[in-house]
């Protein structure tokens, strides 16, 4: 059974970028936006029809996008400073039983079912429970070598509804790449 092991410990800014840009807060934004530009136009809509209750909505339209600006810096930089273990090495094994991840003090394996999508980005891997639901992402800099990252491709493949980007050093079978890549 072949298995991809990545390693890795986050730097801070890394950290909070790659969470602002696909965790949680990436859907609360969205759900923030349309909900702020509904109160926008219903207060414009109001104001058209000369109902004076049309400032309270532009006030609610603002306080969504306070909050979720505020949520959105907010949220990952708590992530970052009280869950344990997240500063510290992290560890993932991919194999074609499911996916173990460890860090400082805790040891965790789950199912393939748990990561039903895999999505390459420039510059890290994210596996979702569902389009939208982001359960778990890490760099691209935590391969040891392009041989697991070719590995990790293939399970993810197999596995998951993977969204890779085609990469003829890594995706083919009859040439595995070697650390030179």
């Amino acid at each position: 059974m072949e298995q991809s092991i990545v390693q890795f410990t986050w730097n801070e800014a890394e950290f909070l970028r790659l969470t602002r840009k696909y965790g949680a807060s990436r859907m609360l934004m969205r759900n923030i936006g349309l909900g702020a530009a509904s109160a926008f136009g219903l207060a414009i809509a109001l104001t058209a029809l000369h109902v004076h209750q049309a400032l309270f909505l532009y006030l609610v339209a603002v306080l969504y996008v306070v909050y979720g600006r505020w949520f959105w810096r907010s949220v990952p930089r708590r992530t970052w400073q009280k869950v344990p273990g997240i500063q510290g090495p992290q560890r993932i094994v991919f194999t074609d039983r499911g996916v173990t991840t460890s860090t400082e003090g805790t040891d965790r394996s789950e199912g393939w079912d748990l990561y039903c999508y895999v999505a390459e980005h420039d510059d890290c891997y994210v596996l979702s429970r569902t389009r939208r639901v982001v359960t778990a992402f890490f760099p691209k800099r935590a391969f040891a070598s392009p041989r697991d990252e070719a590995v990790f491709r293939e399970l993810a493949r197999s596995h998951s509804l993977a969204s890779l980007t085609p990469n003829p050093k890594l995706d083919d079978p009859k040439s595995p790449p070697t650390a030179s890549g």
